[in-house]
């Protein structure tokens, strides 16, 4: 499936004194792309892509940075810059990049939404559960004029992943479960089911077809590649072949 990437228009970044500071790119008039960053074992500074949505006056977080300081500064840029009102966040699966700073939104009376897994596995790895959870795998949530489909399309990184969609705008946020299409690694397979992943992405894709994919956000590394989930199906492979 070929898919189009939009140039970045411009890059913000936010400073507090937390450790790291978040990175936010404008993907177009509706779409910020948001990127935090932490420390996992040995490993310092991993990047994390999140969404923020927007549309009149309202806005809708994709996730939630890794630490509690870095939520503070995208809430302080929708709030304070942007002047939006965030309507909720929803989590895509239950690993610290991704749920890392829930209890900051709660803090702040942001509603946070999850599919039921992801409240299943949360307190597996230290975090609180979302305050509300849906159940079927295909979701719709509304911000302003655009709808979002939340989709469960199987287990893959985690059993819990749930990728995010915006068909007025052809976007997909794949979260951990699509790679970069730069990645040359499957990356953290601890929680993953490696064999089911597969099939997982192609019933993604074929969920979307009709409306179509143009632009793809990864969970981590640079979205500015046409072949993100071409590549995550490369690196799937690759994998099955060396075994799992």
């Amino acid at each position: 499936m070929k898919t189009h990437v939009l140039i970045s228009l411009l890059l913000i970044s936010l400073s507090t004194s937390a450790q790291y500071s978040i990175d936010i790119t404008p993907i177009d008039s509706n779409i910020y792309l948001y990127t935090s960053y932490g420390d996992v074992d040995n490993y310092k500074k991993i990047d994390a892509n999140a969404v923020v949505v927007i549309s009149g006056n309202d806005a809708l977080l994709f996730d939630t940075p890794w630490d509690n300081a870095q939520a503070t500064q995208i809430i302080a840029f929708i709030q304070d810059s942007l002047k939006k009102n965030i309507l909720l966040s929803i989590i895509t699966h239950a690993h610290v990049d991704r749920i890392g700073s829930i209890d900051a939104l709660h803090k702040n009376n942001i509603p946070t939404f999850g599919y039921y897994r992801t409240a299943e596995e949360a307190p597996k790895h230290g975090h609180t559960k979302p305050e509300y959870l849906f159940y079927a795998i295909d979701t719709n949530f509304r911000c302003g004029s655009l709808d979002i489909v939340a989709y469960y399309p199987g287990a893959g990184h985690t059993v819990d992943n749930i990728v995010l969609y915006v068909p007025h705008k052809k976007f997909l946020y794949g979260g951990c479960f699509i790679k970069s299409g730069y990645s040359q690694t499957i990356g953290n397979i601890a929680d993953a089911d490696v064999a089911a992943w597969p099939e997982s992405v192609k019933k993604m894709q074929q969920r979307f077809t009709n409306t179509g994919i143009e632009t793809v956000i990864p969970g981590h590394g640079s979205w500015k590649s046409a072949n993100a989930i071409e590549n995550t199906l490369r690196l799937l492979e690759d994998k099955k072949e060396r075994g799992y």
